[in-house]
C-alpha cells in the first residue's frame, strides 16, 4: 500500500506543476539516477576487479568444496549508501524517489527489484567449456570434467573473458598410472582413453596376457637354448591380432613340449647353465599364466612323469582366502591382493620336481662372499596371479613346501630366484614354522621359490694341514717302496709287480694332487689336471682289483697259473684309458669345478670314477673276507702247537696288510658322503692321506725277508761292498709263487 501511495503522490505533483515543471523535475531525477548510475558503475567494476584479483592470488587454495562456500558479489555498495528491499538507497537522495536496483537484481513492471538468473538468461561470462552456476546474489563457472581453470575447477569470473577460459586436463601426465600396468595412455580432448601396450592383449579389461603379432615372427639369433626356448613358447603364446581359444592352446601339450625341452637342457658349466635357467622359469611362467587368463577358470595339469605339476585357482576379490595344493606344496594368498585393481582374483603355481640339477651349485646371495654351500631340498615353486606388477603384495603369500631332508631348522633358507643376479636370495621371504618335513614361508613378491640347506663344511685348515702332511709321508713311503719291490729280490714275482704299479699310481697321483688340485685359475689347465688324477687314481683301483684277482687264485684255484705282465699291464693301465677316453668324449665340460680340478657332480658325471671304485671295492671286499677266513683255517692246521695270541697278533697284521692293499680304507668315503660327520670325514682323510706309509711298513719293514734284505744292504753299505745272494735263495725265491702262504712262509 505504502508503494501506490508514493506513486500516487509523485502522478498529482506532476499533473499540478505542469510540463516546465515536469521537465524540470524529469531532468534532476534523470541526473540524480545517472549518479546513482555512475556510482553503481564504478562499484561493479571495483568489486569485479577485486573478485579477480583475489582468484589469481589465491590460486588452488580458491578452490571450494561446493557453491555454498563460494561467494561472487555482484558489486560492493559504497559505504554512503545502504540498500532497502533490494534497492540502492542513497542517503542524500528522498526516499520517495524512484530508487535504482542492487547489482544482480532487475526492476519489474511493478517498480519490485529481483535477482537476475544469469546462468538461465545466458548473460554469464563463462567458458564455452565450463557450466555456469546460479547462487544467491551471483554466479560461479565450473569447468566441464577433463577441464580445469588454472588448477580450479571453480571459480568467480572476471570481466576479462580469456582469463575465464577453461583449458583441457592432460591426465596422462598428470596421473602417470592411471590406466595401469602395461597400457599406454593417450590424452584426449576433455577425457583420455587406455589401449593396451605392444604385446599384451585386453582380458578382463587388464593387460596382462602377452601376445605376439603373427608378422613378427623373425629368424632367433640368440643362443640355440634360447632361440628353441623362445620358438616353444611362441607355439603357445597367443596372437595380438585375434585372441585364440583355450582349445587350440592346451596345457597338455605345453607340458608334454616342456618335458622334452628339459630333457634337451645343454647343462655347460655353471655359469652357462645358470644363464639359462632364469629365462626358462620366466617364459614358461609367462605362457601358463596367458593360457590361465585365457580360461579363466580352475585348473590343475600334470605332466607325463607327474614330475611338473600346474595348480590355478580362480575366484573374486571378495572371496577371502585363494589357496592352491599341488603335489608337493601347499600356497595361500588374500584374494584382495591377488585381484588388486581388478575384479578377477586368479592365483597359480607351477611346481618343478625335475630341475634341481639344473639349480646345483647355486649360490644364495647373502653368503655369497663366504665359503658356505647350500642344498635345494625342495621342489622349485613359480607362483604367479593374473595381475602385472607382484614386486611387493598387500599381503605375503603364504608357502607349505616339503623338504627332501631333516635337520637343524636354523639350517634351512626360504629362498626366491634373483635373474639379476643369477643366485638365489633370502630377501623378501621369511621362514615360519617347521613341522616335521615341511616348512612355511612367507613371501612378500612373487617369483621362483625354494628351500635351501646350509651344508656343513669339513674342509677346515686342520683337514687341509693333516692331507699336506699325509701326501707328503706317503710319496716319501712310497719312493722307498718302489725301490724295495725294484731291486728286493727275495720277493720278486707276481704281486711284487703287482704292488710295485700301484705304488707308482699312487705315487704321481699324489704328487700331482698336491700342486694341481687347486689350479682353477685356468679352466684348461684345471681341466688336464682333473683328467690326469682321474686316470691316476683309477690304475691305482684297477691294480688293488688285479691284486685280489691273485689273492683269489693263490686261495681259490687248484692249478697255479700265473697271470702275464702283458695282460696286467693291458687291464692296469688300458681300462683306465678307455674310461677316460669315453668319459671325455661324452662330457669334457665334466674335467674341473668351481674349487677343484676334480670331477664335476654335473650331469652325474662324478660316476665315472665312482662307478668303477664302488664295484672294484665291493668286490676287493669280498675277497679280504674270503682270504682272512682262508688264512685261519690254513694257520689253525699247520701250526696247532702255535700260540693263540700269536696266531692272532699274526692274523691281525696279515689282514690290515690286504686291507690297506686292497683299498679297504675307501670303504670311510661311502660313509663320509651319507652321512657327513666329523669322524668319516678324518678317518678318510687320514687312512687314504697315509696310504703309501701303510703299504710300505706292512708290506716292506714287517716283511722279514725284506728286512734280511734291509740288513744285507746297509752291511754292504756300510763296509762299501754290493751285496751276497747265496744260491739257496736264488732257487727259493723262483718258487715262492706256487706255495701256499702260511704266516711264516708270507714273511708277516
Amino acid at each position: 500500500m505504502l508503494r501506490f501511495w508514493n506513486a500516487g503522490i509523485f502522478l498529482i505533483t506532476l499533473l499540478i506543476n505542469g510540463l516546465q515543471s515536469t521537465t524540470s523535475n524529469t531532468l534532476s531525477s534523470t541526473a540524480s539516477q545517472t549518479t546513482v548510475s555512475k556510482i553503481l558503475k564504478n562499484t561493479v567494476s571495483a568489486s569485479l576487479s577485486t573478485s579477480s584479483t583475489n582468484v589469481g592470488n589465491t590460486g588452488v587454495s580458491s578452490t571450494l568444496e561446493s557453491h555454498q562456500s563460494l561467494k561472487c558479489p555482484k558489486a560492493t555498495l559504497p559505504p554512503t549508501t545502504t540498500h532497502c528491499n533490494n534497492h540502492i538507497c542513497p542517503e542524500d537522495q528522498p526516499y520517495n524517489e524512484p530508487l535504482p536496483c542492487k547489482p544482480g537484481y532487475k526492476r519489474e513492471k511493478d517498480g519490485d527489484c529481483v535477482e537476475v538468473n544469469e546462468c538461465r538468461e545466458g548473460i554469464h561470462l563463462c567458458d564455452a567449456y565450463a557450466e555456469c552456476r546460479n547462487i544467491h546474489s551471483g554466479y560461479y563457472c565450473e569447468c566441464k570434467k577433463g577441464y580445469q581453470r588454472e588448477n580450479l575447477t571453480k571459480f568467480c569470473p572476471t570481466e576479462v573473458k580469456k582469463l575465464n577460459k577453461c583449458t583441457d586436463v592432460n591426465e596422462c601426465w598428470n596421473s602417470p598410472g592411471i590406466c595401469g600396468s602395461n597400457f599406454i595412455c593417450r590424452n584426449t580432448e576433455g577425457s583420455y582413453n587406455c589401449t593396451c601396450d605392444d604385446g599384451f592383449t585386453n582380458i578382463s579389461n587388464i593387460c596382462v596376457v602377452k601376445c605376439i603379432y603373427s608378422t613378427s615372427k623373425e629368424k632367433c639369433v640368440d643362443e640355440p637354448f634360447q632361440c628353441k626356448l623362445k620358438n616353444f613358447t611362441d607355439n603357445f603364446t597367443p596372437l595380438c591380432e585375434a585372441v585364440p581359444s583355450q582349445q587350440r592352446l592346451s596345457m597338455e601339450e605345453f607340458l608334454k613340449g616342456l618335458d622334452d625341452l628339459i630333457d634337451g637342457f645343454s647343462y655347460g658349466n655353471k655359469t652357462d647353465r645358470l644363464q639359462k635357467v632364469g629365462p626358462l622359469l620366466n617364459r614358461v611362467e609367462v605362457t601358463i599364466q596367458n593360457l590361465a587368463l585365457l580360461a579363466q577358470r580352475s585348473l590343475s595339469h600334470f605332466n607325463q612323469n607327474k614330475t611338473i605339476n600346474i595348480q590355478v585357482s580362480t575366484g573374486t576379490s571378495d572371496n577371502g582366502t585363494l589357496s592352491l595344493q599341488a603335489t608337493k606344496s601347499n600356497i595361500q594368498l588374500d584374494s584382495r591382493t591377488a585381484a588388486g585393481n581388478t575384479g578377477l582374483a586368479l592365483l597359480g603355481c607351477i611346481e618343478y620336481n625335475n630341475i634341481t640339477h639344473l639349480l646345483e651349485e647355486a649360490d644364495l646371495l647373502e653368503e655369497k662372499s663366504t665359503n658356505k654351500s647350500f642344498k635345494l631340498v625342495s621342489p622349485v615353486i613359480s607362483v604367479f596371479l593374473g595381475i602385472g606388477n607382484t614386486s611387493s603384495l598387500q599381503q605375503p603369500v603364504s608357502l607349505r613346501v616339503n623338504i627332501t631332508e631333516q635337520g637343524d631348522s636354523r639350517n634351512f633358507t626360504c629362498v626366491s630366484w634373483s635373474e639379476s643376479n643369477k643366485s638365489w636370495s633370502s630377501r623378501g621371504c621369511v621362514m615360519l614354522k617347521r613341522d616335521n618335513s615341511e616348512l612355511t614361508c612367507n613371501c612378500t613378491h612373487l617369483t621362483s621359490f625354494a628351500v635351501l640347506m646350509l651344508l656343513h663344511e669339513y674342509e677346515t685348515w686342520a683337514l687341509t694341514l693333516i692331507t699336506q702332511i699325509g701326501l707328503s709321508i706317503s710319496i716319501l713311503c712310497l719312493v722307498l717302496a718302489i725301490i724295495t719291490f725294484c731291486f728286493c729280490r727275495s720277493i720278486r714275482g707276481t704281486r711284487n709287480t703287482i704292488h710295485t704299479h700301484l705304488c707308482i699310481s699312487l705315487l704321481f697321483g699324489n704328487c700331482l694332487f698336491l700342486l694341481g688340485i687347486t689350479a682353477v685359475w685356468n679352466q684348461v689347465v684345471c681341466g688336464i689336471v682333473a683328467a690326469l688324477l682321474h686316470a691316476l687314481y683309477l690304475c691305482s683301483f684297477c691294480w688293488m682289483a688285479l691284486e685280489g684277482l691273485e689273492l683269489y687264485r693263490m686261495l681259490v684255484t687248484v692249478f697255479k697259473t700265473h697271470l702275464k705282465k702283458r695282460y696286467l699291464l693291458a687291464v692296469g693301465y688300458g681300462t683306465p684309458a678307455v674310461i677316460i677316453i669315453i668319459s671325455a668324449a661324452i662330457y669334457h665340460q665334466g674335467y674341473g669345478t668351481k674349487k677343484y680340478c676334480w670331477l664335476s657332480l654335473e650331469k652325474g658325471f662324478i660316476w665315472a670314477f665312482m662307478g668303477p671304485v664302488c664295484v672294484i671295492i665291493l668286490v676287493n671286499c669280498g675277497i679280504f673276507v674270503l682270504t682272512v677266513w682262508k688264512l685261519a683255517e690254513k694257520m689253525s692246521s699247520l701250526s696247532p702247537d702255535q700260540g693263540k695270541l700269536k696266531r692272532i697278533r699274526t692274523l691281525t697284521v696279515t689282514s690290515l696288510a690286504q686291507l690297506c692293499i686292497l683299498g679297504g680304507c675307501w670303504v670311510f668315503g661311502f660313509f663320509m658322503f651319507s652321512s657327513a660327520t666329523p669322524f668319516f670325514v678324518y678317518a678318510f682323510t687320514i687312512l687314504n692321506a697315509l696310504q703309501g706309509l701303510q703299504i710300505f711298513c706292512l708290506h716292506c719293514l714287517m716283511h722279514k725277508k725284506v728286512r734280511a734284505e734291509y740288513k744285507m744292504w746297509l752291511c754292504a753299505l756300510a763296509h762299501f761292498k754290493a751285496p751276497v745272494y747265496s744260491e739257496f735263495s736264488n732257487t727259493s725265491n723262483t718258487q715262492t709263487h706256487s706255495k701256499a702262504k702260511t704266516g711264516k712262509e708270507s714273511g708277516l
